[in-house]
């Protein structure tokens, strides 16, 4: 009577749900997976930029690191300079004065480069009155000391005498030290090159050329090792030249006119100074013209008196 119907259990709807979001976040777990790999293929694939702008290229070292060679990375900035300096002093004794700036020189563990006494300066002090200059009156001593002790050498020698003038002057010789040190390793490493393929060498030929070329780059760096030596040694020490004069008109002051004064004041020295030179030579050239005129007066008298008594010609007759 009654008809059979299938029954249909349904899923339970906690279960459906459940496998929904399990897919649901596999899916998603899925897509931010690839976008996440994709985003760090990008990041490694996109070369790097600087400040610039521009890209880098891979194995180049960031610009940060990059530090300039400067002359300072010597030491410091006064290592890298030569400094020398200048005195002229007005003492009593030039003997006694000469002494005091070996005592100075010797204190500073300094030494003394040449002294000459009673002879005219090289110009770098200029001097008033050259005829003045004698052993007793004019002196030159010039010294090399420590560069870091020059200022206080030039403060003791100010107690010496009177100053006349005092200068000084520096160069900054720090890129010239760096450039020739960079010049040398690199003749060295030359060098090294050379001899090693002598070891090498099996023809004569072969090492008499390798041989000569060796000699001429042993003396490049033998040069630049002696320019360089040079230049630190003009960093290291400082020479000091010291003018002493006991007369006051031998050694110039320094002038502080100029134009029309200055002017006048040059021209007036030129000129006094030429005439001393005319006088000069007139005075040398006068014993010599008195000598020739005393022996050659009575010659010329003689000549004279022997043309005036010799006859005139007489013409030849026709006939």
């Amino acid at each position: 009577m009654f008809r059979h119907r299938p029954q249909h259990r349904p899923t339970p709807a906690p279960a459906a749900l459940l496998a929904a979001l399990a897919l649901a976040t596999l899916a998603l777990a899925g897509c931010s997976g690839g976008g996440v790999e994709s985003s760090a293929s990008v990041g490694r694939s996109a070369p790097a930029r600087d400040g610039a702008g521009t890209a880098a290229t891979k194995g180049s070292e960031p610009a940060s690191k990059a530090v300039p060679v400067s002359p300072a990375s010597l030491a410091d900035g006064r290592d890298a300079l030569a400094r020398r300096a200048s005195v002229a002093l007005q003492v009593k004794d030039i003997g006694q004065a000469v002494a005091r700036v070996r005592g100075i020189s010797a204190a500073a563990q300094g030494l003394v480069l040449t002294e000459n006494i009673g002879a005219a300066g090289d110009g770098v002090v200029p001097l008033g009155d050259r005829s003045k200059v004698t052993a007793t009156t004019y002196g030159e001593i010039t010294v090399s000391v420590p560069s870091s002790r020059l200022d206080d050498v030039v403060a003791q020698l100010a107690d010496v005498g009177k100053v006349i003038r005092s200068q000084s002057s520096s160069e900054n010789v720090g890129a010239q030290i760096i450039d020739t040190d960079s010049r040398r390793k690199t003749m060295q490493a030359s060098v090294d090159r050379v001899r090693a393929l002598m070891e090498r060498a099996t023809d004569i030929r072969q090492v008499v050329d390798l041989e000569s070329e060796l000699s001429r780059r042993q003396g490049d760096l033998e040069a630049l090792e002696s320019q360089l030596a040079s230049l630190k040694d003009s960093v290291a020490m400082s020479p000091v030249q010291v003018s002493l004069t006991t007369e006051p008109g031998v050694i110039a002051k320094p002038s502080t006119a100029n134009g029309f004064v200055a002017g006048l004041r040059g021209g007036w020295s030129a000129f006094t100074g030429s005439v001393t030179v005319l006088l000069t030579v007139l005075g040398a050239v006068l014993p010599f013209a008195a000598l020739a005129a005393l022996l050659g007066w009575p010659l010329w008298v003689a000549l004279r008196r022997r043309r005036a008594s010799r006859p005139d010609p007489q013409p030849l007759s026709a006939g």
